[in-house]
């Protein structure tokens, strides 16, 4: 008996709906393991460190990405920044302390801190920050006002203003309302520079054993200041921490390189 067409229809469908199936689960298999292959490469970046020596052992850094460094010291494990989920830090140390410049997305991240923060962690911000952070973090934060100081254990911290000058610099990092930061861990001096100009606050300090910078202009130091501020401050190391762009980072390590004082340069390729 001749079996009517739409009976033929019906068993073709079902048979498509097989071959889908089949190859979304070999999709899916791919996918484990380029998502697996990424992660190791992930990790291959994370053992990637700049190294500098301390009173009694050394500091490591390594860029995460725009603005947001992992240090670890003899004394504690430091984050400046940290966004993007508490996933693209899963490789690190976790943090003792974490430093927040401002309130900008690139730079505070709630959610992110919720992932990171744990029964010891503390966080420093600026009041400005303060005020936005959710009740579930206050008690593991600290305020800290421009010009003042505290200490963590064996960490001691000073807020340094940090804003811009003129144009869409000040605009964006008005004067008060974001905080660089001078980090003395185990007899070594870290400047963290937030999103700045030079400002007078900055060229101020001396026995800065690693500056980290930012070059975005307009929104913070250009090439040309920046240089001019390390010639002023004369750290021992200058670390650039963010950049606008590649032609921007290149061009600062090229003015630093014709002056006669100069210090020790790191200038990774850093994600966004």
């Amino acid at each position: 008996m001749m079996i009517p067409r739409k009976h033929h229809r019906v068993r073709s469908i079902r048979i498509n709906r097989g071959l889908v199936a089949l190859v979304f689960g070999v999709a899916s298999v791919l996918a484990a393991v380029f998502t697996g292959l990424a992660s190791v490469a992930a990790q291959s970046e994370q053992s990637t460190a700049e190294q500098c020596q301390s009173d009694s052992g050394d500091i490591f850094v390594w860029a995460v990405q725009q603005m947001s460094v992992v240090i670890q010291t003899p004394d504690g494990v430091i984050y400046t920044d940290p966004t993007g989920s508490g996933r693209r830090y899963a490789g690190y140390h976790a943090p003792d302390l974490i430093l927040i410049s401002h309130e900008h997305g690139e730079h505070y991240d709630a959610r992110t801190l919720k992932d990171l923060v744990g029964p010891s962690t503390r966080i420093v911000v600026p009041p400005y920050v303060m005020e936005r952070l959710p009740e579930s973090l206050r008690g593991s934060a600290v305020s800290l006002a421009n010009g003042k100081s505290m200490e963590l254990g064996a960490i001691r911290i000073e807020a340094i203003p940090s804003y811009g000058l003129s144009g869409q610099a000040e605009r964006w990092h008005p004067r008060g309302r974001g905080n660089a930061y001078v980090v003395t861990v185990d007899g070594q001096r870290l400047y963290i520079g937030g999103s700045t100009e030079a400002v007078p606050e900055m060229l101020a300090l001396r026995d800065i054993d690693i500056a980290f910078l930012p070059l975005y202009p307009p929104y913070a130091l250009g090439p040309a200041e920046a240089a001019n501020a390390v010639s002023v401050m004369q750290p021992r190391s200058v670390y650039i921490y963010q950049y606008n762009s590649v032609r921007t980072r290149d061009d600062f390590v090229q003015r630093i390189g014709s002056n006669s004082t100069r210090p020790r340069i790191v200038a990774p390729d850093i994600g966004r």
